[in-house]
């Protein structure tokens, strides 16, 4: 007899896979095949578990699950969010722009139920053994991810990068390893900004399954991983979230010292006041000849005069909030915005600059806008919910987070941080959102229990 809870398992464990599509044919081809798999294998996942819920033999049990996953906080304030989300939609400027989104984008509040759908699927059926599959897939997806942009810095047929020369069609380098370091690294997600934090999130599963591992040959191969990660972390070069990942490091590493005991707080301290010292001997001597030369270095250059047109949008979504502060303009009604109230400092006369923006280019101004004032405070919510189930579970016993090792708490405590300070200067696709639900659904898991004879 079919298991239909264990065919609904199988094809969440292919929504990762969603980041390694490229689809030339398309007009947008680093975003239409992505949401298209996304969506597809998301509702298969849920027919199959609707089926198993009327005839399978464990019926019983998933019920019971199910409702006790609905008792969560964590479930209790996704869902308000979701909600809140929708329906500033319904309220704003343009409804059915707000629910299909567009083309291009792929968003708004479609996207978001079956993200949605993806959390309570995750909450329900995952386990520990479930979770090391998904992660592990979801390096798999990275590691394809990183190959499909070594291929178009190759020059390989049919694979797109941002190797040559809008102008003149050249080569921006002569070798690979030039266009790698030369241009900022894309992979299969079409923007480097996007990759940065992408990998961010597959750090984080490739640490928790290296603590995990017991063979020392995967050990082995995960550090591998990770140190392949980071060298295209690296490329992507994206300051926010350096910034975040800086952020995510001190915030981790405080949680350890103070959370350890013995030796493992005195080391702790020791690595993180040499991390701090070296990443401060590296900011302040970010000018000079040699420091330049290291690729990536981009990382350490900002100025608030690059960041001007960005905050000149701002202000366009702060304009716009304050005419409609409850639940805003309604999802992917950005563009409106700053339309209406269009600061002509974008405008330089004889010169390339950017003139429209579908996004305010900041999550929380973002849903600011196209929320209100409702729309942003629950998203925040969700944030406050999971660190507060993660200080109540730290000292429960029964708890799969309270069993984790002291680093791996560290890590959970930390990947947050990352999100939450990249996001001050980026927006979110859908290998973002994938990423940041699968961490709900992760950190639900571990603060909660949902067995049957716990429902």
């Amino acid at each position: 007899m079919v298991d239909y809870f264990k065919l609904s398992r199988f094809f969440i464990y292919l929504v990762p896979l969603a980041i390694i599509f490229v689809t030339p044919s398309t007009l947008f081809p680093f975003i239409v095949g992505k949401y298209v798999w996304f969506r597809t294998v998301t509702d298969i996942a849920l027919i199959t578990f609707l089926v198993g819920l009327l005839i399978s033999p464990d019926a019983k049990k998933y019920e019971e699950r199910l409702k006790a996953v609905f008792r969560s906080k964590l479930t209790l304030i996704v869902s308000i969010f979701t909600v809140v989300f929708v329906l500033a939609g319904f309220f704003g400027v343009a409804p059915q722009a707000s629910f299909w989104s567009n083309f291009e984008r792929g968003e708004g509040g479609f996207q978001l139920i079956h993200l949605y759908i993806l959390f309570v699927l995750l909450s329900v059926l995952f386990e520990r053994e479930h979770w090391h599959t998904i992660f592990r897939v979801s390096l798999v997806a990275a590691v394809i991810m990183i190959l499909y942009g070594t291929a178009a810095a190759a020059q390989i047929g049919g694979f797109i990068g941002p190797y040559r020369s809008a102008v003149t069609g050249e080569l921006v380098a002569p070798t690979i390893w030039g266009r790698l370091t030369t241009e900022r690294f894309h992979g299969s997600l079409g923007n480097s900004a996007y990759v940065s934090v992408y990998l961010i999130f597959i750090l984080f599963y490739a640490l928790h399954l290296f603590i995990e591992a017991k063979v020392a040959w995967r050990k082995f191969v995960l550090a591998g991983l990770m140190i392949l990660y980071f060298l295209f972390f690296w490329l992507a070069q994206t300051r926010g979230t350096f910034m975040g990942f800086l952020a995510a490091v001190f915030v981790g590493g405080v949680y350890f010292i103070f959370t350890s005991k013995g030796s493992f707080r005195r080391w702790g301290a020791i690595a993180l006041g040499m991390l701090i010292v070296a990443g401060a001997a590296m900011f302040s001597a970010r000018d000079s000849a040699f420091v330049k030369s290291l690729p990536g270095s981009r990382v350490l250059h900002f100025t608030l005069s690059e960041a001007s047109p960005r905050f000149w949008t701002w202000g366009s979504a702060i304009k716009g909030w304050k005419e409609r502060p409850i639940l805003g303009w309604g999802p992917e009604n950005f563009s409106v915005v700053f339309d209406k109230y269009f600061d002509p400092r974008h405008f330089v006369p004889g010169k390339s600059t950017e003139t429209w923006f579908d996004r305010a280019h900041s999550i929380y101004f973002d849903y600011l806008a196209e929320t209100g004032v409702i729309g942003l405070s629950s998203f925040l919510a969700i944030f406050v919910v999971l660190y507060w189930l993660i200080i109540k579970s730290r000292n429960n016993g029964s708890s799969p987070f309270a069993g984790l090792s002291p680093f791996q708490q560290a890590a959970v405590v930390a990947i947050p941080v990352t999100y939450l300070v990249q996001g001050i200067v980026l927006f979110d696709i859908l290998p973002t959102y994938l990423n940041l639900f699968l961490l709900f659904g992760f950190i639900n898991y571990l603060t909660n229990d949902f067995s049957a004879d716990h429902a």
